[in-house]
């Protein structure tokens, strides 16, 4: 598990395999400010450099212009409640990329492979909730960015998962098993092991710092950076969540 993170983009912990880390930044003239002091970005985008939203930590860096979709955070924040009122969660990462010579610009084969992937998980009884965004860089297809939160009480490992939505990716991208297509998030930038799949358990004396830990990884979605979705064309996608009635109990 994940330990003794500081608040904000620091560590450079958790950074995905598919992204180009010669960062590209908003020049301040494509820029306004709101009301509130926010930038408001293209698409009706508002980002924060904070660090830290809904009083947890988020990968920002005002000094080096790494800003944070606030969209997007809400959603993985939401995402994250609804999910933990199960007292057992799994909370896990994996990246999808486009194979080679894929040229459909369109987002119809992920949603394919996700909506598979995510009928196994209830299938097998998980309750998934997801957060996914689209990246691209200016040299690479397009990407996916995922966040996904399991029944604690039912599996505490990323690997049949990661098996799993691999093939389910495979299979809606046209291209054989085993290709790659899903990084498991278990590898640095540089290559170095890390750790993915965190449990979150509430009779866990470091529950609240874990819930924190997970939540900075989670805004790794948020970033600004490569943000390059083409004009029309969805970047987030997420779980429908039930909303739950005043007088339901929260699951246990």
């Amino acid at each position: 598990m994940i330990e003794n993170v500081n608040p904000g983009f620091h560590s450079n912990i958790h950074l995905s395999a598919f992204d180009n880390y010669n960062i590209v930044y908003y020049k301040t003239d494509n820029q306004q400010r709101n009301q509130n002091g926010d930038f408001t970005m293209t698409k009706k985008r508002v980002t924060t450099d904070a660090p830290e939203f809904n009083n947890h930590p988020i990968q920002t860096d005002k000094d080096k212009g790494l800003r944070c979709d606030k969209k997007i955070l809400k959603k993985i924040d939401e995402t994250d409640a609804h999910a933990r009122t199960n007292d057992r969660v799994m909370f896990m990462r994996y990246d999808v990329g486009a194979p080679a010579g894929y040229d459909d610009p369109s987002n119809d084969a992920f949603r394919s492979g996700q909506a598979n992937f995510i009928k196994t998980l209830k299938r097998s009884g998980l309750s998934p909730r997801y957060v996914a965004v689209r990246e691209q860089s200016r040299e690479k297809l397009q990407h996916y960015h995922v966040c996904l939160w399991l029944d604690g009480r039912k599996t505490q490992s990323i690997y049949d998962h990661i098996a799993q939505a691999n093939d389910s990716f495979a299979s809606a991208f046209g291209v054989p098993d085993n290709n790659g297509l899903v990084d498991d998030c278990t590898e640095d930038k540089n290559g170095k092991p890390q750790e993915n799949g965190i449990m979150l358990r509430k009779d866990d004396p470091d529950y609240q710092n874990k819930v924190a830990q997970t939540l900075e990884w989670a805004s790794y979605l948020a970033k600004v950076n490569q943000k390059n979705t083409p004009p029309g064309t969805r970047e987030l996608f997420s779980s429908r969540l039930t909303k739950k009635k005043k007088n339901d109990k929260k699951s246990t």
